[in-house]
């Protein structure tokens, strides 16, 4: 049996998330565009997907536009929101790779892309952010939960705070690791863009969308037949739209409770921990509770979870920093030196995990560190 605490990766599709989706290549397999009433149907269908995740995330003062998840949406946001070279973009050095690449990749072509530093959990710092703010920004981008230490931004107040400084500046925030997670309500936010992805929250890969405010004007990024108003040609995948709606929902419902048990299962392995020397844990304050990020001395974080996988353990980890590989973006902007950043894992937690598979994953956590210290340090 595997015990899999890697959810920031990726995470179980439920069964009936599965069957739906497996209705739609089956049974209700129709091209929305068509002119049949089945295609009228399943139209309907996306309609009724599209409304009922808007309820459920507060988007009603803005659409939502399907995509085939995190990447593509981040991708829509930043180049479709963008007109003109004169300005520049603020970006959070902290930001996931489909944001912070793409933002790399506007840097190349000419654009004046401003990077601001985050604090050692991996809060943004504000006041290093909006100091890069002015007359002249086009696009501010600041993340709402950080993909590796787990710490939750107030994207409310950043978003107020950059709009004082200038209204026209548009706001975009990588929701990925915070929908379905943490609390999110859209027009509570204020913010303009906002991503999320289906596979973050037990629904099938391949499927996201992109939360656009009204009267923000994008640029389509892909052109084709017109679906999405426009935004997002090509035949939309219906049942992963109608299997997100679900999955949306269902991680609303279980917000609470969800959050309760990670919060026990995080005690739980630092109790197991307590006796260690060494190690840190990246983020405590202010943190998503499905993200557990430590990182340990004088260890590798790949040995580590390679070491924990041979007990059916899969958890995530950071990367290497030595001579042969670079040492992670992230870890390095939260100032962790090389000892520590070399053993960094994640741990990100499911409503499929058990206190039971918890309790074996913080011993053979304890038990791994250890044993792999007296391995290095002779």
């Amino acid at each position: 049996m595997i015990h899999y605490f890697d959810n920031c990766a990726t995470t179980r599709v439920d069964d009936d998330i599965a069957q739906l989706i497996v209705r739609y290549h089956t049974e209700k397999y129709f091209n929305p565009s068509a002119r049949s009433s089945y295609s009228l149907e399943v139209a309907n269908d996306i309609l009724d997907a599209r409304q009922r995740i808007s309820k459920a995330l507060g988007a009603g003062n803005g659409e939502l536009i399907f995509t085939s998840g995190g990447t593509e949406s981040d991708n829509l946001a930043i180049f479709g929101s963008l007109r003109s070279k004169r300005g520049n973009i603020v970006v959070t050095a902290a930001e996931h790779s489909a944001v912070y690449n793409t933002i790399n990749e506007l840097n190349g072509r000419g654009y004046e892309v401003r990077y601001a530093n985050v604090m050692q959990d991996g809060h943004i710092d504000v006041d290093d952010f909006l100091s890069k703010i002015d007359d002249n920004t086009l696009l501010a981008c600041f993340m709402h939960v950080n993909n590796e230490t787990g710490a939750v931004n107030d994207v409310r107040e950043i978003n107020r705070l950059v709009k004082s400084k200038n209204i026209n500046t548009v706001t975009f925030s990588d929701g990925v690791q915070a929908v379905g997670k943490i609390p999110v309500n859209l027009r509570h936010l204020g913010i303009d863009l906002y991503s999320f992805a289906g596979h973050k929250i037990h629904c099938t890969k391949g499927i996201g969308a992109l939360y656009v405010k009204n009267g923000v004007r994008l640029v389509p990024t892909i052109y084709g037949g017109g679906q999405e108003k426009g935004m997002r040609s090509g035949t939309e995948y219906v049942g992963g739209i109608v299997a997100l709606s679900a999955a949306v929902e269902k991680a609303q419902r279980l917000l609470e409770s969800n959050a309760e048990n990670y919060s026990e299962y995080k005690r739980c392995i630092r109790s197991a921990l307590d006796g260690i020397d060494g190690w840190r844990e990246n983020c405590t304050q202010e943190v998503s509770p499905a993200i557990m990020s430590l990182a340990f001395a004088d260890i590798k974080g790949e040995v580590l979870l390679h070491m924990l996988e041979s007990y059916d353990i899969i958890v995530g980890t950071g990367s290497a920093c030595s001579s042969k590989n670079k040492q992670s973006r992230i870890a390095k902007a939260i100032g962790l030196n090389c000892n520590l950043a070399e053993g960094i894992v994640r741990i990100s937690f499911s409503k499929y995990n058990t206190p039971d598979e918890v309790k074996l994953l913080a011993e053979k956590l304890a038990e791994s560190v250890i044993a792999l210290r007296k391995t290095m340090l002779g």
